[in-house]
């Protein structure tokens, strides 16, 4: 008989396990094993508690402890043996303890301890094979299977018994759990003896859950639950399980989702819940004070606390007074896994009976959420707003706190976390999905909800105050009219009451209120005001929305516009504002996927809030709702959203024609817009100006589309209709540009070859009609504008048809004859009665003067500085035009050119060069100055009425003359330099905004044409910063931005005057102000080589801003900064104390060093090599303030520096020292000038008597009290202490 001791046998386990009748296994030939085999099965099948036999048990030990080098045959027949003859010893003593035969079942106590030892050791050899595989997998990277190749069955990967062997595992865990099932207790008498046997279960169920691949085995984690939650409640298990799940949490970060699903078959299978109240307990007294170098363990306890609360809600719940502790934790992750668990039990609560207590807990949780809205980490507040995301999926709406919420929600809109704005963005979506107020269709338009508040409270109102309407309610109340009582005698009389208004008695205000239809009433109402809350919250968060449409964040941003789009389906009005800025991301730059996805959901959502045919009318029906969607986005439009918006609509219908995109602008639409433009019945002008508008954008894409369309364009607007609405001819000139197609000349292609149209064409007839169809509004000159740009755009000979309508508006004006040479003519006839403008009289020279009219003066200055920018455009397109011809013509010779002549053509020139010469000689010398040249004539002119504004006062004749002139002054260089001063002159001393932002925008060209002119008075530009007008200084600043950042001009220490609207109260000029310096940055380091003239310029000079206002620029400024460069400033910002006298200035600079980041020694020992620069200023409070809050700065490093303790410490003793010795000279001279005031009240008495041992000086004796100053010399008088000779001036009555 064997005798087997269980604990040794499992000790020996330990070690290399020595066995007496050991046979030989490895290197043996299979048929012997299978022999050897084969008996063991024979012997077993006689009587499964043969296995006690020594040799039986000898030989099947010897084939486990080579187990791993089994073939695949070998090692399936020993799981084999040794399950079937556990499953057989089982059945046999489930028979004798259902017998109570106690000398027959103590007989198989011996036979189950070997069964389940060889079923321990066999799980647990192959258990440690397939972790030590797995972790090997893990540290070379996931092995890969040819694509192919099939996944092998169980061990078909090894022949030597390597295998996941989990139908085996199975079985024996199914056998634990029968075994586990019988009354052990009878079998196991002693204590330590049982729990001996049951460890032969639950360690290798254990062992198995270490394994992440066993938990991926939905059925054979499920049985690994099932033996161990046996162990737990039948066997005395609970304190080691406890011990063993927190070792799991803490080692294996794959168990804590299998734990917390091992304690949920725990309570709701097996009815045990003590064991999770006590892990629970113990979770909540952890500490993770090193969470932030270490985050796996907090991980594994938050992910374990989140999937219990999933599980067993109600768990979590008894224990969440404890647990709620983690909140106070350093750990974001615990606090992040709290937040969690209070959603799940929120959720879990909102299902059950809403009793009073129930009630309580679900406040108190939302109480907590809300507070963590505050929470300093990123990750929790994130994490909080998508719990309250998942809240709103639930059926409970929770009407009184849903308010709150949604007001937290939109205050996180601002976060300075992306994630957390992100997430907020897309909890405010669904806040909005998911809103209670569905009872008039769930629209939101806040106007229909106020008129439903009014009628309600109304109707509340006259219940109270009209008689009539009180006494029926009171009847219906009390039932009196079911009753039959004759209530139409009253009737006639209530017209009459409810004239005068009466309130009612005490009793009968209180039986009102407890009427059923004044209840009601009164719940509308209040539904109805919190939906106007609700909604209101919604136009509140649409100005932060349309901040966040300009994020670089491009995923913020496509949430943005998703939000957007939801509110448009609710009807919210505020909706426009968002809608109409959303437009502007089509300018987006190419630099990934993100940004095409941004455009790619641009166009979507266009599409969907414009676009998209509605399933409920007929076509006809959704090609009139599209067509007017098209032509609303255009009404008050700006020109920036018009420019995106025709940018947008001709990307979709150049998509749709290349790609066959579904989104797209079918040919019904465009023939219906065209049906709006034409109609003949008289329409408002917003409406046919809008379809003529989208026309013009879709042709930008489609030219066809305006080409085959010219004469309903000629006859409507440059028509009757066109010259009634002036902006109508100026958007149909737009259209018809577009029949000459978008040039998309690439670098170093050719020019494309251009429609050009004969000049007797029927449009260039009516263009010029249009030009001189005679008006008085200003509208005229943006038609006359674009009426030009047209002629040069689609005109064969442009030139021609400019000089006549020029020279018939001279004829007009200065009523010349076609005989006389000269332009001097008598007075001109009596002027046009439709003209508005006063009437200018133009002296050419002293002799001949005459009267002519201020308003077609403007207009004539007007064409001639529009004809010639347009002309210099037109010779640069003739330049081009040549180089195409030519190219074309040299590719049709012979490619092989003699290389001689490649050579002469380098030496002499080509006909190109020299053509490029004549074009410039032209431009430079004959356009202004040639005697044949139709605008060197209005030169002079212009120049003179430029220069006598006193005596041309007319306004509008004073811009078109002053634009004129800028014109022609971005032709030729030498007409630039004679006229620059003038027009200099002209933008300091001009009082009209208008001239002044057109002189800033005309100087920016002049300085790409003539760089070294404008360079050289570039301080006129910058003056205009500070320009009264928002306008011009905005455009000044565009400008500026536009030639720094291009190279055309050079920093010369003015980015002060830039760095002023960092802080303007315009917030387009703040933003472009951010985006200059932002961009600046990348520019040579200009930001930090600027630095110190700004400092200067913003503290020392005549226009210093204040002090906060300062503090706000130099924070954006330094954080632009590289840390390359912040040793060297804070030496240059040490010396700047030295010049500095005024408190002001050492306080500005002291706050610049705050900002410096101070992350190594060499920082530090630059301050204290500066110290005696600013020793003496140091008493300063708010200079002491900022010197503290770096040395904070350098202790909050993380992880701290060693080496940096000793200099922080050094030059901390320093700053109080010197603070010390400053305090008390400023408590002697607050002293001295106290007793120089005390001594002047006293009339004549000496102030030196009220400081024992004050000499002053420059006082004689006598003297009157009215002196104003005298000089006190502290510096004799104080010998014992250590302080600075200071002479005060003191000022004294």
């Amino acid at each position: 008989m064997l005798q087997f001791e269980l604990d040794e046998e499992l000790l020996s386990l330990q070690d290399t396990v020595h066995i007496p009748g050991e046979i030989p296994i490895e290197g043996e030939n299979p048929k012997s094993l299978e022999r050897i085999l084969n008996e063991i099965v024979d012997s077993l099948q006689d009587a499964s508690g043969n296995i006690t036999d020594e040799t039986l048990f000898d030989q099947i030990r010897s084939f486990i402890k080579h187990f791993n080098t089994l073939q695949k045959k070998t090692a399936t027949k020993v799981w084999d043996i040794v399950l079937s003859g556990f499953n057989a010893e089982l059945q046999v003593t489930a028979q004798d303890l259902d017998f109570n035969d106690q000398d027959a079942y103590l007989q198989h106590r011996t036979p189950l301890e070997i069964y389940g030892f060889l079923i321990y050791w066999i799980i647990s050899i192959t258990e440690q094979k397939a972790t030590s595989k797995a972790a090997t997998m893990d540290k070379s990277g996931k092995a890969t299977r040819p694509k192919g190749s099939r996944a092998k069955n169980d061990g078909d990967d090894s022949e030597q018994g390597v295998s996941t062997w989990t139908t085996e595992k199975q079985r024996a865990l199914d056998l634990m759990c029968k075994c586990l099932g019988l009354h052990l207790s009878k079998i196991w008498t002693a204590t330590h003896e049982k729990e001996s046997f049951i460890s032969l279960f639950f360690k290798p169920a254990y062992q198995i859950l270490e394994n992440k691949e066993n938990v991926r085995v939905s059925a054979l984690k499920q049985r690994v639950y099932h033996v161990l939650c046996l162990c737990i409640k039948n066997h005395n298990h609970e304190f080691g399980a406890r011990t063993t799940i927190i070792q799991n949490l803490q080692y294996w970060e794959h168990t804590p989702e299998p734990m917390a699903e091992l304690l949920e078959m725990l309570i709701t299978i097996y009815d045990f819940q003590q064991l999770a109240d006590s892990v629970l307990r113990e979770v909540s007294t952890k500490e993770f004070e090193e969470s932030i170098k270490d985050i796996t363990v907090p991980k594994a306890y938050s992910k374990f606390l989140v999937r219990l609360s999933e599980l067993a809600p109600k768990v979590v719940l008894k224990q969440m007074g404890l647990l709620i502790d983690h909140l106070d934790g350093e750990s974001y992750i615990m606090r992040q896994a709290i937040v969690e668990v209070i959603g799940h039990l929120i959720a879990y609560l909102s299902a059950e009976e809403q009793t009073d207590q129930i009630k309580n807990q679900i406040d108190g949780f939302f109480d907590i959420l809300e507070e963590r809205f505050m929470d300093n980490n990123s990750y929790v507040r994130t994490k909080l707003i998508q719990i309250v995301g998942n809240l709103c999926d639930l059926k409970s709406k929770f009407p009184k706190r849903r308010q709150r919420l949604t007001e937290l929600v939109i205050g996180r809109l601002s976060d300075k976390s992306f994630w957390s704005r992100k997430q907020a963005i897309k909890t405010f979506v669904r806040l909005i999905e998911t809103h209670p107020y569905s009872m008039h269709g769930g629209e939101l338009d806040l106007e229909d909800w106020e008129i439903q508040y009014t009628e309600v409270t109304d109707e509340l109102k006259a219940m109270i105050t009209k008689p009539s309407k009180r006494r029926a309610l009171l009847r219906k109340s009390a039932g009196m009219d079911e009753d039959g009582m004759d209530v139409d005698g009253e009737a006639e009389n209530e017209e009459d009451e409810d004239k005068d208004i009466s309130l009612p008695t005490d009793e009968e205000l209180l039986e009102l209120q407890a009427s059923k239809e004044y209840v009601t009433k009164t719940l509308q109402q209040r539904y109805y005001a919190d939906a106007i809350r609700f909604i209101h919250l919604i136009h509140r968060a649409v100005p932060v929305m349309c901040e966040l449409l300009a994020s670089t964040a491009k995923l913020e941003v496509v949430e943005a516009m998703d939000f957007f789009v939801t509110i448009h389906r609710y009807k919210v009005r505020a909706s426009s504002d968002g809608i109409r800025k959303m437009v502007h991301l089509v300018w987006m730059k190419d630099n990934g996927d993100e940004a095409k996805s941004v455009r790619a959901r641009l166009m979507e959502c266009y599409w969907q809030i414009y676009l998209a045919p509605d399933d409920n009318l007929t076509e006809k029906e959704n090609t009139a709702l599209i067509a007017r969607n098209l032509v609303s986005l255009t009404y008050g439009s700006t020109l920036a959203e018009l420019t995106s918006l025709e940018q947008l609509l001709s990307t979709i219908v150049s998509d749709s024609a290349n790609a066959g995109n579904e989104i797209t602008i079918s040919d019904e639409v465009i023939e219906k817009l065209w049906q709006v433009y034409s109609h003949q019945k008289e329409i408002p002008n917003p409406q046919r100006r809008g379809a003529i508008i989208i026309l013009g954008m879709l042709a930008k894409a489609k030219p066809d589309i305006v080409a085959q369309k010219i004469e309903v364009i000629l006859k409507i607007g440059l028509g009757k209709h066109g010259k009634v609405d002036l902006a109508l001819a100026r958007y149909s000139c737009i259209a018809l540009q577009r029949i000459a197609g978008e040039k998309k000349k690439q670098k170093g292609a050719l020019a494309q070859d251009t429609l050009r149209l004969s000049m007797d064409h029927p449009i260039f007839t009516k263009l010029s009609n249009l030009i001189d169809h005679p008006t008085t509004s200003k509208n005229w000159f943006a038609v006359a504008e674009q009426a030009l740009n047209t002629i040069y755009l689609l005109g064969e000979h442009p030139d021609i048809l400019c000089g006549d309508i020029i020279k018939a508006r001279c004829k007009t004006i200065f009523n010349l004859q076609e005989d006389e040479p000269s332009p001097s003519v008598e007075p001109s006839s009596t002027p046009d009665v439709n003209m508005v403008s006063e009437d200018l009289t133009v002296h050419l020279n002293a002799e001949n003067a005459f009267v002519i009219d201020s308003w077609q003066l403007s207009q004539l200055l007007f064409i001639v500085g529009h004809v010639a920018m347009k002309h210099i455009v037109h010779m640069e397109v003739i330049e081009e035009e040549f180089k195409r011809r030519k190219a074309i013509a040299g590719n049709e010779k012979k490619k092989d050119k003699d290389h001689a002549e490649d050579e002469l053509d380098q030496v002499v020139g080509t006909t190109e060069d020299e053509f490029g010469d004549a074009l410039a000689h032209i431009r430079e010398r004959e356009l202004l100055f040639g005697q044949d040249s139709l605008l060197q004539v209005f030169g002079p002119l212009i120049v003179t009425i430029c220069g006598n504004n006193t005596l041309y006062s007319d306004k509008t004749l004073q811009s078109s003359a002053s634009l004129a002139l800028c014109k022609l002054m971005c032709i030729s260089a030498e007409f630039c330099e004679h006229n620059l001063q003038l027009l200099f002159t002209i933008l300091e001393k001009s009082h009209e905004p208008a001239i002044r932002s057109n002189i800033i925008i005309a100087l920016g060209d002049m300085a790409v044409c003539f760089n070294n002119l404008i360079d050289a008075n570039i301080a006129y530009l910058y003056k205009r910063l500070s320009d009264s007008d928002r306008a011009v200084k905005k455009n000044t600043l565009m400008v500026l931005t536009h030639l720094i950042l291009n190279g055309m001009v050079k920093v010369k220490g003015q980015l002060g005057e830039m760095a002023i609207c960092l802080v303007d109260e315009d917030a387009r000029i703040s933003d472009l102000a951010r985006l200059f310096f932002t961009e600046l940055t990348s520019k040579d380091n200009a930001v930090y080589n600027n630095m110190p003239d700004i400092i200067s310029h913003l503290s020392n000079s005549e226009n210093k801003v204040d002090e906060e206002s300062y503090r706000k620029i130099m924070r954006f400024l330094f954080e632009l900064i590289k840390d390359k460069s912040m040793d060297s400033m804070i030496e240059k910002l040490c010396q700047r104390f030295k010049n500095t006298e005024e408190p002001r200035g050492w306080r500005d600079i002291a706050f610049c060093l705050s900002m410096l980041p101070y992350k190594t020694e060499k920082s530090f020992k630059r301050l204290l090599e500066g110290f005696p620069n600013y020793q003496d200023k140091v008493h300063e409070e708010a200079v002491f303030k900022y010197l503290s809050d770096i040395i904070a700065k350098g202790r909050a490093i993380k992880p701290p520096k060693p080496e940096m303790k000793p200099i922080i410490d050094e030059f901390e003793n320093k700053l109080k020292e010197f603070k010390a010795k400053g305090d008390e000279v400023q408590d002697i001279e607050a002293k001295a000038i106290s007793a120089v005031k005390k001594g002047g009240r006293r009339g004549g008495r000496k102030a030196g008597s009220a400081l024992a041992g004050l000499k002053v000086k420059g006082v004689p004796s006598g003297s009157s009290p009215q002196k104003k100053v005298c000089v006190c010399d502290l510096g004799s008088s104080i010998k014992s202490r250590d302080l600075i000779h200071l002479r005060v001036v003191v000022c004294y009555l």
